[in-house]
């Protein structure tokens, strides 16, 4: 998030609503783009639903703003203020305003819009959108999805359900989220832990330790493998190369950090790798 203070050139996006929700405003704001040098609005993105009426019989789809007349503008305050001295951004477009500051605007970074309208693009229906701060968000995990039409998307674990894989949450900011349709457990890449409340004032957590107690477990058996057989089996190998993939760019910190980076050196020495091989996939592990 930005503060009003930002610095115009980084361009952040503003979050403002529309009153009338008229999706008619798109074709407005897609001709100011157009112009942007002389507007200064560079880019927008109005999430959509699409709902079917019947009429004469027949089903036809129709399109409206999602619930909270949502419209993210990538602008200046006030070249927006400029705008909405226009109509029909006179008397629909607002700011969305912080509660903590009913005067203020709220300001969502490019990073974050980018990877909210990358995970809508790739849905081939309606985006699942949400308040994240209401209860259908559970904290998680913070993930990467590695592969598969969502390859890149970044964003909250919502749950696993074994091998069926689980859904990622979306987050822009506390204002919007969008849940991904279920992802295989193979293609999540854990990049950070939830953080838990630790008891016993421990610079770990305790959901983290209990994650890298199966995970060292895991590896201590692989490496029990290679060394009574000399290689892993396929099924084994395949298990290694899973584990490497979803744990190994995680970013810990005081004892779990050694514990974390021991068992990712038992894989790959399980895996067979060279010394040069496992300098290349450990170098940014230690302390």
């Amino acid at each position: 998030m930005f503060n009003d203070n930002c610095n115009k050139e980084s361009l952040p996006w503003l979050v403002m609503y529309s009153n009338s929700g008229d999706i008619r405003i798109i074709d407005v704001l897609e001709t100011k783009k157009a112009e942007s040098k002389t507007t200064g609005i560079y880019d927008y993105f109005v999430p959509l639903e699409v709902t079917y009426l019947v009429r004469e019989s027949k089903s036809v789809p129709h399109k409206r703003l999602i619930a909270g007349n949502y419209i993210f503008i990538r602008a200046t305050r006030e070249d927006i203020l400029r705008l909405r001295e226009e109509p029909p951004f006179d008397a629909t477009l607002r700011f969305l305003h912080p509660s903590a500051q009913p005067t203020g605007c709220i300001y969502v970074s490019d990073d974050e819009m980018q990877m909210l309208r990358l995970a809508v693009q790739k849905m081939d229906n309606n985006a699942e959108y949400f308040v994240p701060t209401s209860k259908e968000l559970v904290v998680g995990d913070y993930v990467c999805i590695l592969d598969g039409e969502f390859s890149g998307i970044k964003g909250v674990l919502e749950s696993v359900k074994g091998h069926e894989g689980g859904r990622v949450i979306v987050p822009l900011g506390d204002v919007l989220a969008v849940r991904t349709p279920r992802v295989s457990a193979s293609s999540i890449q854990l990049l950070d832990l939830a953080k838990v409340a630790d008891t016993h004032g421990k610079s770990y957590t305790s959901r983290a330790y209990k994650k890298i107690r199966i995970l060292t477990a895991d590896s201590e058996r692989l490496l029990a493998e290679k060394e009574k057989t000399g290689t892993l089996c396929e099924s084994s190998m395949q298990e290694a190369q899973r584990l490497i993939l979803r744990f190994s760019q995680l970013q810990l910190g005081g004892k779990i950090r050694l514990m974390h980076a021991q068992a990712i050196y038992n894989i790959l020495v399980a895996m067979g790798e060279t010394e040069s091989e496992r300098s290349f996939h450990f170098r940014n592990m230690l302390p």
